[in-house]
């Protein structure tokens, strides 16, 4: 596919599962041709905000047409995996909610002076549309009707990190624990409502993946419930660079740009979600970052 930015052609390949990008110059479409990548970076991006950083590699595409980008693109817990178990590390990792990105720090691959923050997500319990656990809020999961809550690990998915922050604090999570399913990544606990295994989700309230996939699915599923403001962290996306960088200095530019105002202000004009009304700041991340808030209230008083 090729997209032509104002005077910068882009054109991106799929090849072994991951998307390759190469700045071209754009004298035409027909006659662009791609000058050979003196520099490659290689960035995992999460599948929900793959669009929206788009924007950033077409600017980045247009100042460094030397520079070969490639994307492993997928849910949050396998670019974790992948990470831990490839031979081949990225030079830049983003999580969405910022938590897998603070594993990867405590697990020593993350340079944690580079770990910075942008955009904003909320938690919400989702339901199938005919809600057979009668979710209206939190404390409704204790019905009955609610046999199995699908999750992701908490461990390491950054939603289900802050869903087990905010059950504990509102005292909920070991009444809970009976009716927790862990199922995998977030994809997988997701299809448990859509086809039956479970009455009730754990997710941000979303992501700006494909329309047309979205619309479809909400003929299944409904938000039943948002988790209450101040009973978890402010999830955000986090960025960071590998201990392994090879493109130290490229990567540092990257990431720049992708935290600077003018290119989180437009991926915010382009779906990235900021449920908490951030705005385009940006903010250093790590384990303050992730502190409970009741926790850092209760501190502030003592």
């Amino acid at each position: 596919m090729r997209v032509v930015v104002i005077v910068v052609l882009i054109a991106l390949v799929v090849a072994g599962g991951f998307m390759v990008w190469r700045g071209q110059s754009a004298r035409g479409t027909e006659e662009a041709v791609s000058p050979e990548a003196s520099r490659e970076l290689y960035v995992m991006v999460p599948q929900g905000i793959f669009l929206p950083f788009n924007k950033v590699l077409e600017k980045f595409g247009a100042a460094h047409p030397d520079v070969r980008v490639e994307m492993a693109i997928d849910t949050p817990e396998a670019m974790v995996q992948m990470v831990e178990e490839n031979k081949r590390k990225p030079d830049i990792f983003i999580s969405p909610g910022g938590h897998e990105l603070e594993v990867l720090r405590e697990r020593g691959y993350i340079d944690p002076s580079t770990m910075v923050a942008f955009g904003s997500y909320k938690l919400a319990i989702l339901v199938p549309k005919d809600n057979p656990g009668k979710v209206s809020k939190i404390e409704d999961l204790l019905n009955p009707g609610v046999e199995t809550i699908s999750i992701s690990d908490p461990d390491v998915n950054a939603a289900c990190y802050a869903a087990r922050q905010s059950l504990q604090n509102i005292g909920l999570w070991d009444k809970l624990q009976s009716k927790m399913k862990v199922t995998g990544c977030c994809m997988s606990s997701f299809k448990w409502i859509l086809d039956g295994r479970a009455q009730a989700n754990v997710q941000f309230l979303g992501c700006p993946m494909d329309e047309k996939a979205a619309m479809a699915e909400t003929s299944r599923v409904s938000i039943a419930c948002e988790f209450p403001e101040g009973t978890y962290y402010t999830p955000r996306n986090a960025a960071g660079i590998l201990k392994t960088s090879k493109e130290r200095e490229l990567a540092e530019e990257f990431l720049q740009l992708l935290t600077s105002p003018e290119m989180v202000k437009l991926m915010l004009d382009n779906r990235l979600r900021d449920d908490a009304g951030l705005g385009p700041s940006v903010e250093p991340w790590g384990p303050e970052q992730e502190k409970s808030p009741v926790q850092t209230a209760e501190a502030a008083v003592r």
